[in-house]
Formats: C-alpha cells, structure tokens, sequence
C-alpha cells in the first residue's frame, strides 16, 4: 500500500492501471464505505482511494470543520487495504478544468475504471460530473452506486452534520457507522473543577474537527490502555468565564492521577444536556454532580 500526501498536478502514482474510487469522503460513512467495497469487488483488490488534502465545502467555507483529520482518514482507509491512498492537494487540483482532470485521473492516477457516487462533481467552478467522466473513460468504465439509504433516506455528510449539531449522538452514530470519538493532550486549565471537588482534564484536541452541540455528555476514556466513564463538557463555560474560546474539558470518573501532557482519547456515548449559564458557582456545581450521578446510574 502506497500513501500519497498533497499529491499534486505534476505528479504521478507508482502503479498499473487501478479502478478509482474518488471523492470527499469527509467522515467515511455508511455511504462511502460501500463505494470502497463495490471498487474492491469489480477490482478483485487492485483499486485505490483517492481524496482530498482539504475537504472542498471545508475548504470554501471557513465556518466548517471536517469530521475526521487527515490521519483518522487514513486509518478508515487503510482498514480497506487499496493499493493506493491518494490526497490531492485540492489548491493544485481545483484549477483545473474537467477535461485536464481528467487527463490526470488517466495519466498521473492511472485510472483505467472509476467508482463514483452519483453526484460527484470535479474541475474548476465543479463543471464536470459523471456524464463528462463517461464521455472520457466510456459508459463501462464509470460505475455509479446509487444513494446509500438508511430509513429510507440518504446517508449524507449533512444529515451527519445536522445530528452533530443537535446533539443527537446515537443518529450520527447509525450514519456513520462507528462511534464518535476524538483524542488530544491533556493541558493544564484554571483549576476550578479541582477548587469544586470535580477536577477535569483539559483537552487539546490534536487538529481542527467537528465537534457536538455544545453541551454535556457521557463519555467513555481511553488512557494507558484502560477504559473510564466521564463526564464531558464542551463549551465556552458561560458561568464562570467571557472568554468565547471553546473549551473540551472530561471530568473521568472515579479517577484522580496527573495526566497533564499526556495523549488520551474520548468516544461520545450520549448527550445529557445543553451549557448553561448558571447564576452562580454554587448551582454549577449542584447540576455538575446530578450530571455525573445521571451517568455513573445510566451508563
């Protein structure tokens, strides 16, 4: 298996003639991951993921965030085991018009086959579609999968991103197919959960995702290879703080160790309720410890 970072118009991958299955693919969901399979089943294996440095609505709108980072994105990947794994610097790529990309799927991504999801566009202004790919590459050579449904409707990034935002844990969860999670460094924050008798780890999440509706959640703690019940924040923490900067902070359950600096990760079980400014530290508190009995009793 060959990965190719910020792979770039002059460049070219070291392989024969592959099916390509191409895309976004922000979050690998259900819908994705059946694109990966019908390639590997019409390829008998010799298929290659190719995708993008930056997620293109990302990319054109500041306001978003990706689901997964680049390297959770390539361990989905690699789960699939293509020949190829292919991130297009998408600053490169998108100036293009859609016959010169498609010169570049054939020449420099050998693709001699492609696996597309219907609604795919490419090229500069997204002019190209697969009607402009069958055109090139021939009616045979383009497989188009129809529309991935669960419930009847289609698995899309922005139904997932819409659960996101509702804080609807277990909807995101059936789209996507896994658990939400997320991993960072623990950093040293005020201290007030410790001043409280409720210390919380900060965390610094590694890169730039999506992250839930703010609010509380039960969580479940990956560290040093054990497993621990939290309860985690995600907000501004309106009560105590103006500052706007969002703040991911994991109260871990019957647990007390310096982790500061340390790596640990998180997989969201719940949602348990929205932040709140409280009208004082007293009632933060109060509501902090029914949240944690609510979890220690429910999960």
């Amino acid at each position: 298996m060959n990965i190719y970072k910020d792979f770039k118009q002059g460049d070219s991958v070291d392989s024969q003639s592959l099916v390509t299955s191409i895309g976004a693919f922000d979050g690998v969901h259900l819908g994705h991951k059946a694109l990966f399979e019908e390639a590997f089943k019409v390829s008998a294996g010799e298929f290659q993921i190719v995708t993008f440095n930056q997620i293109p609505k990302v990319f054109f709108n500041s306001s978003l965030d990706p689901l997964l980072d680049q390297e959770e994105r390539t361990k989905m990947f690699e789960q699939l085991n293509p020949k190829n794994i292919v991130f297009l610097d998408f600053r490169s790529v998108n100036t293009m018009d859609a016959s010169d990309f498609c010169d570049f799927l054939k020449n420099n991504l050998q693709t001699e086959k492609l696996v597309i999801g219907k609604d795919f566009k490419f090229g500069n202004q997204r002019v190209g579609d697969v009607n402009t790919l069958i055109g090139y590459f021939g009616v045979d050579n383009v497989i188009l999968l129809d529309d991935f449904l669960i419930d009847a409707e289609k698995v899309s990034t922005t139904k997932i991103r819409l659960s996101y935002a509702q804080g609807d844990i277990k909807q995101a969860e059936k789209l996507l197919g896994r658990k939400i999670s997320y991993k960072g460094i623990v950093s040293k924050g005020k201290q007030l959960g410790t001043s409280i008798g409720v210390p919380t780890a900060n965390i610094a999440i590694k890169e730039n995702v999506q992250m839930p509706r703010f609010g509380v959640y039960a969580v479940n703690v990956y560290l040093d290879n054990k497993t621990y019940l939290g309860c985690l924040n995600i907000g501004n923490n309106p009560t105590i703080d103006d500052d706007i900067t969002v703040k991911t902070e994991i109260h871990i359950l019957d647990f007390n160790d310096n982790i500061y600096d340390q790596e640990l990760s998180f997989e969201l079980i719940d949602f348990i309720r929205d932040e709140h400014k409280f009208e004082s530290l007293d009632a933060l508190k109060a509501q902090i410890y029914e949240d944690i009995e609510k979890i220690k009793n429910n999960f």
